[in-house]
């Protein structure tokens, strides 16, 4: 099934203006709809999107340009001013949206529209603006080229005034999308949607509106809050750089604090007894501002402030945590995708938007990760106003195979381009409190420069320079996928940890679903599965908060999108599928809290040290010989010396209440693996690796095959590969152990995965599957043991990663690797 929309007759016949053209039944029949949500129906052709545009930034007169557009689908080479088109379509929805009623592919647009420039705006200049085009967009008005922007995720805006002439004025506006086919940004958008990839988007997809301005007036301004000095530097930059800025503070109707400044100069807003913006209590403070020339008010406008701070610290452990107003603050988030089945990426009303942001606040996420697209600047007050933290993604470039060696110096220009476009567009919000530049290595490169180019632009947030395996050491965290997870990496002195993204337990309920095929990075069966697997990720995540220092997390995801069923809501937002009370307990820590079993090894010569802890202090009861504990069972006092092959059991216990129980089984050993070579033996350095292309579902039989390339590495990782997919990967050679004890291997990998140690197969990771991580203790001698590892990549995602751990903590995967 085609992941097509459509647009109902009754909604098509509601326009009646001369200036857009009626679809005749000559053009065709409306198509019709696959799936809808509650606001389908509840779209107003003549007010779309009716509220004003840039909260930030509100000046009294506007005139929303939403509605009813022309357009042409297959336009011509030469433009036709002043002629209808052949069709119409519903501005902002995209072309291949339900809501646009046009519903087709394109890489090529004509828009028409004519429009009356108010009276009252006589002698003032006009402002054209639009909040999202995708992608290469040329505006003409009244015949003649106004300009062009490159860009579908950031606004821009034309003066019109020299264009305009007396009655009615004619805007046209020519774009053309290569989509996925070439380099330009694009987020998940595809021609040809399939698995985490989706319908593309062309055109006009955010609000077009015109506002007034004398011919100097506030350009760009920035504002930042200090809650530590109490105060808030603003900071304007005008048309005619000059001017006196004046600011007025309140809190309500009540006047804070009042300053001015020259245009161009920093001003200082000193407030008394700040109040603090957090999630729970998402205070705001209005903020007046004008710009005055010659006693002459040129501009003026509303705004407001949130006087909160986002930075890093320490905790009582003096472990690296992600500080809220100086204060460690856990992020519960969850992935938001921002697409609708009848707008695709974009909302058929404000109200949508609402409902989504207050749904996941009901369900205890204080955090949106606004993946691969941004969103309209009402959607970032939204989240302001209700107190909603936001991660905001950079939209990535396609992840061609071939994308580095296409790539050109015009390709990375343009990419900066919108990079910084984006973070001014949207410096002001203060639910934004991290910029991700990279996901998942898609499109990445200069990771470095890149990500210091960022924390040059704002000092007031926090950078990731890669969300998912791709770290390249830079930046404020380090962020993990892991599917379903949870895990993390360790914290660091001067990064914090989270987990960007997990879980993805995908839910197919009928009657709710974009096509027949769906999936989920762990498929389940029923509603109580679904219960049992969120309930056992988020009781690990509570450890993993307590045992490894964990800033964030954030679930996959908002809500199913196209055939991903991954969502805690269905696509229609129809169905939440859990109840809201049961998100609120699990997400927001009131249940009796699980026990943490922590070690270093679960198999040891001597004796291990066990050490049992729970989130919340409640008592901890277990026992060692399998039973299921009691309040008749050991108390836990101290930490607990195994020294015999056991299985330990624990459980929470308060009154009547009890946690589920938790259990780990040790085993001691009574000798050593030995090697296979002494280290006396003669060696060379590194791994051999053996390269081959190839389509599979599992790993094959590399014997049978013929490799492409063969060689010598020192890592084993995925620089000897030359596409992204469809190929795979042998390592062979030994591992040197200086010293006898257990040691772990880790092996993280997307997709299939084997080690053989000694010729015995001991972590069997094969199949399709995101970044996942398994791991095995082994009891080896000192010396050379046999190492062989196999990986292969079919598509979408893709790393391989392995560490080995020795009995000291050192991790051995880097320079110990040889070969015969």
């Amino acid at each position: 099934m085609k992941p097509y929309l459509y647009l109902t007759l009754s909604l098509v016949f509601l326009f009646t203006s001369c200036n857009t053209g009626q679809k005749s039944e000559e053009q065709g029949k409306s198509p019709e709809a696959v799936l809808k949500t509650k606001w389908t129906d509840q779209v107003d052709p003549e007010h779309v999107l009716p509220e004003y545009p840039r909260p930030i930034q509100q000046r009294e007169k506007w005139m929303n340009l939403n509605g009813y557009w022309q357009v042409d689908t297959s336009p011509k080479k030469d433009i036709p001013f002043g002629t209808d088109l052949s069709d119409t379509i519903l501005v902002p929805f995209a072309v291949e949206s339900y809501l646009s009623g046009v519903m087709e592919k394109t890489d090529d647009l004509l828009y028409r529209k004519t429009f009356t420039v108010p009276e009252d705006w006589r002698g003032d200049e006009v402002l054209l603006n639009f909040e999202g085009v995708d992608y290469h967009a040329t505006i003409y008005i009244n015949t003649q080229k106004v300009g062009e922007h490159k860009g579908a995720f950031d606004h821009f805006s034309f003066n019109i005034s020299e264009y305009l002439t007396t009655g009615q004025q004619e805007v046209m506006v020519k774009v053309h999308d290569a989509s996925n086919d070439g380099l330009q940004p694009v987020g998940k958008q595809v021609k040809e949607p399939e698995g985490i990839f989706y319908t593309s988007t062309t055109g006009i997809w955010q609000t077009v509106w015109m506002e007034p301005v004398k011919s100097n007036h506030i350009e760009t301004f920035k504002i930042e809050p200090d809650i530590d000095q109490g105060l808030v530097d603003f900071i304007g930059q005008t048309t005619e750089g000059d001017g006196m800025i004046k600011l007025v503070l309140k809190d309500g109707n009540q006047t804070i604090a009042e300053a001015e400044g020259t245009a161009g100069e920093h001003i200082k807003i000193n407030v008394p007894e700040a109040k603090l913006w957090t999630p729970e209590q998402p205070f705001l403070y209005d903020l007046e501002v004008q710009l005055v020339n010659d006693d002459t008010i040129t501009d003026e406008f509303s705004s407001y402030v949130a006087m909160r701070k986002i930075s890093l610290g320490k905790d009582e452990n003096n472990d690296t945590r992600i500080l809220l107003n100086n204060e460690p603050y856990f992020q519960v988030g969850v992935l938001d995708q921002g697409y609708w089945p009848d707008g695709l990426m974009t909302p058929p009303t404000e109200e949508a938007y609402i409902w989504d942001i207050e749904t996941f606040k009901k369900m205890g996420f204080n955090l949106l990760r606004k993946h691969a697209k941004t969103e309209s600047q009402r959607w970032y007050y939204l989240c302001d106003k209700m107190g909603m933290l936001v991660w905001q993604d950079m939209p990535q470039v396609y992840p061609h195979e071939d994308f580095e060696e296409r790539l050109t110096s015009e390709d990375k220009q343009q990419f900066e381009k919108e990079l910084e476009a984006m973070i001014d567009d949207l410096y002001n919000y203060p639910s934004i409190v991290i910029w991700v530049v990279f996901n998942e290595g898609w499109g990445q490169y200069d990771t470095e420069r890149l990500t210091h180019w960022v924390e040059e632009m704002d000092g007031t947030r926090l950078v990731s320079n890669a969300s998912g395996w791709t770290d390249h050491n830079v930046g404020d965290i380090i962020d993990m996928h892991s599917y379903p997870g949870p895990d993390i990496y360790p914290v660091e002195e001067e990064r914090a940890t989270v987990l960007g993204e997990f879980g993805g337990l995908g839910l197919a309920l009928p009657g709710h679903l974009w096509q027949e095929e769906n999936w989920g990075y762990r498929e389940m069966t029923d509603t109580l599965e679904f219960k049992n697997s969120y309930t056992e990720l988020w009781d690990k995540v509570w450890q993993m908060k307590h045992d490894k220092a964990a800033s964030a997390v954030v679930y996959t995801q908002v809500s199913d999108v196209e055939g991903e069923v991954n969502g805690l809501v269905t696509y229609d937002r129809e169905i939440i599928k859990l109840p809201i009370d049961f998100f609120r307990d699990i997400h927001t820590d009131n249940m009796i809290s699980p026990v943490s079993i922590s070690y270093d090894h679960a198999i040891f010569q001597d004796k291990e040290k066990v050490t049992l802890t729970n989130r919340k202090g409640e008592a901890i009861y277990y026992t060692l010989d399998g039973s299921e504990p009691t309040q008749s069972s050991n108390k836990y006092t101290s930490p607990i010396w195994v020294d015999a092959t056991s299985v330990l059991k624990a459980r929470s216990i308060v009154g009547d209440e009890k946690s589920k129980v938790v259990q780990k089984r040790f085993e001691k050993v009574d000798s050593l693996n030995p090697p296979q070579s002494k280290l006396s033996e003669n060696f060379e350095k590194g791994l051999k690796y053996a390269y081959y292309h190839g389509q599979w579902d599992n790993l094959p039989d590399f014997s049978e095959l013929e490799s492409l390339e063969t060689g010598i590495t020192g890592t084993v990782d995925l620089s000897k590969a030359t596409r992204d997919s469809n190929y795979g990967l042998t390592f062979d050679g030994y591992v040197r152990l200086e010293k006898d004890g257990i040691y772990t291997f880790h092996v993280t990998s997307d997709d299939g995965s084997k080690l053989w140690i000694a010729d015995k197969m001991v972590i069997d990771h094969d199949g399709h599957h995101a970044m996942e991580t398994k791991t095995i203790d082994l009891p080896l001698q000192k010396g050379y043991h046999k190492f062989s590892l196999q990986y292969f990549q079919a598509g979408g995602g893709l790393g391989l990663d392995v560490k080995i751990v020795g009995p000291d903590g050192k991790d051995l995967s880097k320079d110990n690797y040889t070969h015969q």
